[in-house]
């Protein structure tokens, strides 16, 4: 959380009894770590009704916290895995500019390929030279095939291709890397709904998932972006990338709490093996220590 946050909670607690100030202090402390004021209010809610008794202590108090987080967390775990019966298994990603998904694509796709999958990249950011050639990077470093087209042309029908590759060599994993935008672009946005409709008039079940990047750092802006991509392209599932940093994570607790859709990873580095299944007690635990 904000950094020196048990510090704080022991300033705001210590040999004080749980009253209005108090709390109201501490969804301060609260919102000050990335948590957004409805969500900061639901934990000050919760907080106000654990009974604490004789043994009430600022340990106590992120103790209790920590439970109400992981009661907030736990119903958003996710896992994704390959099911034969729905190969291919098609991704896609999406996420604003410098959120790390092009990198957390290559991380998902090593996995598969670890798993001995046969992975397919599409690099459908037409939007950007520069994108295509990253992805390009990682597909040689992990020895997997990428499908891409030239700059500017139709992204929904290089993804459209791609299936008709996939028909021919037989791939069980697609990940499909869009174009990096701000939610606020709505041409790009629009893009985004037809790369989606595309898809689904192949089959109805394609993409089988629709991942948001959300970069660590960015605060509580993160949730206006989750929801905003949510209106054009239904989320199922959201890595939290960049956790490595200075960022407190709080954000995430918001995402889950208002939105309540499925986490599926924590990004915490940028090598390849960087990426780690998203669990409420390990996080909440970490989070709390951060």
């Amino acid at each position: 959380m904000l950094k020196d946050f048990k510090e704080s909670i022991s300033k705001i607690f210590l040999n004080r009894k749980v009253d209005q100030d108090t709390l109201d202090e501490f969804e301060e402390l609260l919102i000050k770590s990335d948590i957004d004021i409805g969500t900061a209010e639901e934990i000050i809610r919760r907080l106000s009704l654990k009974r604490f008794g004789d043994k009430f202590s600022p340990e106590k108090i992120q103790s209790v916290l920590e439970e109400i987080i992981i009661e907030i967390l736990t119903p958003s775990e996710k896992t994704i895995k390959y099911n034969g019966n729905l190969s291919p298994l098609v991704l896609m990603f999406m996420g604003v500019n410098g959120s790390g998904k092009t990198t957390t694509i290559a991380k998902i796709a090593n996995n598969f390929i670890k798993e001995g999958k046969k992975v397919l990249l599409v690099a459908a950011d037409t939007f950007r030279a520069a994108a295509s050639e990253q992805l390009e990077e990682w597909s040689k470093k992990i020895n997997t095939d990428i499908l891409k087209g030239e700059e500017g042309s139709d992204p929904a029908s290089i993804v459209f291709k791609s299936l008709e590759e996939t028909k021919l060599k037989k791939y069980q994993v697609i990940i499909i890397d869009t174009a990096g935008r701000l939610h606020t672009r709505s041409d790009l946005m629009d893009q985004l709904g037809k790369i989606d409709r595309v898809l689904k008039k192949i089959d109805n079940n394609f993409p089988h998932e629709t991942i948001i990047t959300i970069d660590a750092t960015t605060g509580q802006n993160a949730l206006k972006q989750v929801e905003e991509f949510d209106k054009i392209v239904k989320i199922s599932g959201i890595i939290l990338t960049k956790y490595d940093t200075s960022a407190s994570g709080g954000t995430l607790i918001s995402i889950a709490e208002k939105t309540k859709l499925p986490i599926v990873a924590i990004g915490i580095g940028e090598t390849i093996n960087d990426l780690v299944h998203f669990e409420s007690k390990k996080f909440s635990k970490d989070i709390l220590e951060k």
